[in-house]
């Protein structure tokens, strides 16, 4: 994998994982306590593949702000800024 390959699945992976976080926590928050790992299992099973389409289809992926807001999966943002550090890998 080179370093622009490498470079985007990390973001993928780090957006994925926030997004895991969150809904636990969520789901936390219903039923009062921790879900456990058994709830990251069942979202993956669950998600992962939609997740994945949708991150192919938003502009999070090339975006600077990635870390902030990219398990949004935003198609189109107004606060988008393209990640320059793209170029450099």
């Amino acid at each position: 994998m080179d370093k622009k390959k490498a470079y985007h699945f990390c973001k993928f992976l780090k957006s994925q994982m926030d997004a895991i976080e969150m809904a636990k926590w969520y789901r936390g928050e219903e039923i009062n306590r921790d879900p456990g790992h058994q709830f990251i299992l069942e979202w993956i099973d669950k998600n992962a593949s939609n997740f994945r389409r949708d991150w192919d289809k938003s502009c999070c992926q090339h975006c600077y702000k990635w870390k902030n807001c990219g398990h949004m999966l935003k198609v189109e943002c107004q606060n988008f800024k393209f990640d320059d550090e793209e170029n450099e890998n």
